[in-house]
C-alpha cells in the first residue's frame, strides 16, 4: 500500500473509522477500482472530502497521478452504495465544462468548472476542497448538493420548475444564485458529523 494511502487509513482509524469500513478497506486496499468505489459511497464522501481538505487525507496530486483512470470523466463507477444501477463520478482538480450524467457526483479542488445537469436528472452532488463550481440546470431538475469547507456553488441558470436543496457543512461555504436561476432553492446549515 502506498504511503499516502496508509497515512490516510491510519488517520481514519485514529479518528473512529467504523469496523465495517476497516474490513472493506482491508479487502480492497490493493485494488484501485474498489478503493474508488469505497470513497464514492455516500457514507464515505463527507469523511474523504473533509480529510483531504484538512491535509490528513490524500493530496490532489496523489489522486490525479494514482487514480487518473477513474477521475475527471475517464470512468463511471457503478454500485458504490450497493444500489444496483446507481452511477458515480469523481472530479479532482478539473477545469472546464461537462454534463452530469451520473446519480452521484463529487467535485474536489475544481475551479472554473461548469456542470450542466440535463433535463429530469436529480443527482446528488458533493462539492469540497475549495472548489468553485457553476451549475446550469436544463429543464426540470431536483439535485441535492452537499457543500463543504470554503467551497462555492453558483447556480447560473435553472428552470422555474426545478427544485434545489443545498446542505452547507461549513460557515465558510458559499451559495450564489445567478440572474437566470429561477428555481426554488433551499439552503440548510448542517453540522458535519464524522
Amino acid at each position: 500500500m502506498a504511503q499516502d494511502l496508509f497515512n490516510y487509513y491510519k488517520h481514519s482509524l485514529s479518528n473512529g473509522l467504523c469496523s465495517e469500513y476497516k474490513d472493506r478497506w482491508r479487502a480492497c486496499h490493493d485494488n484501485k477500482e474498489q478503493l474508488v468505489k469505497l470513497v464514492m459511497a455516500q457514507q464515505s464522501l463527507p469523511h474523504f472530502i473533509h480529510y483531504c481538505y484538512n491535509g490528513m487525507g490524500l493530496s490532489k496530486e496523489y489522486i490525479q497521478e494514482t487514480f487518473d483512470d477513474y477521475i475527471n470523466g475517464n470512468a463511471v463507477i457503478n454500485d458504490a452504495d450497493g444500489v444496483d444501477g446507481y452511477t458515480y463520478s469523481l472530479y479532482v482538480g478539473f477545469k472546464g465544462d461537462f454534463k452530469a450524467v451520473v446519480d452521484v457526483l463529487s467535485l474536489m479542488w475544481c475551479n472554473n468548472t461548469n456542470v450542466t445537469v440535463e433535463t429530469s436528472k436529480c443527482p446528488v452532488i458533493y462539492v469540497g476542497c475549495g472548489s468553485r463550481v457553476h451549475l446550469s440546470l436544463d429543464g426540470y431538475n431536483c439535485p441535492h448538493i452537499y457543500l463543504f469547507d470554503d467551497s462555492k456553488v453558483t447556480i447560473d441558470d435553472a428552470d422555474e420548475d426545478s427544485k434545489v436543496v443545498i446542505y452547507k457543512y461549513s460557515d465558510k461555504a458559499q451559495v450564489e444564485l445567478g440572474k437566470y436561476c429561477l428555481a426554488d432553492v433551499k439552503v440548510f446549515n448542517k453540522k458535519l458529523k464524522l
